[in-house]
């Protein structure tokens, strides 16, 4: 299975669009677990100009972020389960979306942990 990826247009779509807006959000559809989108997004961040920082997905996989960051623009990578790797859209974000998605994460990893441990 080859690793997984964005085609040249999609990234040109999400680095365009960073390149205008101080925070971006792309959606990502994708069959991969998150620890195999690693080449994905270290390309954008290659192509953006930006740094990964950190990278959190729910227990389940089904969902997560990576956070890409610069001095002065941020890329949040939503990658979401579905079939296939392609880019669903890019917007502007802000920083309540992304607190609402940490939230939502962590609120899944910490009910999969009671569900998980019997609690």
């Amino acid at each position: 299975m080859s690793p997984a990826g964005l085609s040249k247009v999609e990234v040109r779509r999400v680095k365009d669009h960073v390149s205008k807006h101080p925070m971006t959000v792309a959606v990502v559809r994708t069959d991969r677990a998150p620890s195999e989108i690693t080449r994905l997004v270290r390309s954008l961040a290659s192509a953006c100009g930006l740094r990964v920082r950190r990278t959190v997905s729910s227990a389940s996989s089904e969902f997560g972020i990576a956070e890409l960051n610069s001095e002065h623009k941020m890329l949040i990578v939503l990658h979401v389960g579905g079939k296939g790797t392609e880019l669903v859209s890019v917007s502007e974000a802000d920083e309540a979306f992304l607190r609402d998605v940490e939230d939502s994460i962590f609120a899944s990893n910490y009910h999969s942990g009671i569900i998980r441990d019997g609690l």
